[in-house]
């Protein structure tokens, strides 16, 4: 009978299976990985005079594979070569879907100034984290790496702006520019540990930062008069609003029709003499046309008149 050792698979399954010396185990190995795969069947005991082969110790390296067979290693390491490539081709497509959509932004009209985030960690990439584009009443984001999120904020609803310029940053001209807005609901979702570029659920923080952008002070100079502009008008707009509500028909964007004048009251009609009416009051009476009563109830009126 065998001693207990890591001998050749008997039902040909495997490359090694344990013997403790009485009974072949579930313990199995195959190119220095060890596992369990129960036997459904009795097999017989090994030849005593069989050579047992090493067992595997844990942690050691494999024995070189049979000639036809891919060693463990080998595997992982052709694994790790289709991942790194995977990612190159990417990576690349990636960069050339941006560089199509900088060329788009460059050649269409109403772009008046576009950037990107030179965030060190993707910019060493060939890629960036956001893009920002700025058109006569908007600014657009386009953030992700793996997918793409665009939105955009309309310039009236910046309240105010800041530069935010590091130390280091200063010497490559790079900041960000913080846009304060008047309403969180307006801001963007930026998340800069956000790969897919998929919405976040739950708020914004009121506050679109372009970030990491090369020549801030330069945007924002001009930002500054796009904003006064737009504020300007939507103030416009809601007043015009407002007057539409207040006098309905109106149309949008109708001056407040002006107050007609009073019209001054009319004079009072000059008074009569109280003395003719009563002599002509009095002829009426004698000349029969008017009765005793008539006549006493015209003179009441016109004295009390």
């Amino acid at each position: 009978m065998a001693d207990a050792s890591w001998l050749p698979d008997p039902t040909g399954v495997h490359e090694l299976r344990y013997w403790n010396g009485s009974t072949w185990t579930e313990h199995v190995s195959d190119q220095g990985t060890t596992g369990q795969d129960p036997l459904t069947a009795e097999l017989p005991p090994p030849a005593a005079a069989f050579p047992p082969p090493p067992a595997p110790p844990p942690g050691a390296a494999p024995a070189a594979a049979p000639a036809g067979k891919v060693s463990w290693k080998d595997r992982l390491k052709q694994v790790a070569d289709q991942g790194k490539q995977l990612a190159d081709q990417g990576k690349q497509k990636l960069a050339e879907q941006q560089a199509k959509r900088t060329e788009q932004w460059a050649n269409d009209p109403s772009t008046l100034w576009f950037g990107e985030s030179k965030n060190a960690a993707t910019s060493a990439a060939g890629v960036s984290k956001a893009r920002y584009r700025i058109t006569k009443d908007r600014i657009w984001i386009e953030s992700g790496l793996l997918g793409t999120r665009t939105e955009s904020v309309p310039l009236w609803a910046i309240r105010d702006m800041d530069i935010r310029q590091a130390v280091w940053q200063r010497g490559n001209d790079v900041g960000d520019v913080v846009l304060n807005l008047e309403d969180p609901a307006y801001g963007a979702q930026q998340d800069m540990f956000n790969l897919t570029g998929a919405p976040e659920q739950g708020h914004t923080s009121g506050q679109v930062v372009l970030d990491n952008i090369e020549h801030p002070h330069q945007v924002y100079d001009l930002l500054a008069p796009l904003v006064s502009e737009a504020r300007h008008k939507k103030t416009m707009e809601r007043q015009s609003t407002y007057v539409h509500n207040m006098t309905p028909g109106m149309p949008y964007g109708a001056p407040p029709m002006p107050t007609p004048p009073v019209p001054p009251p009319a004079p009072a009609p000059p008074q009569n003499d109280m003395v003719e009416q009563l002599r002509k009051l009095g002829e009426l009476r004698d000349a029969g046309i008017l009765t005793e009563e008539e006549f006493a109830a015209q003179k009441a009126k016109i004295l009390g008149g």
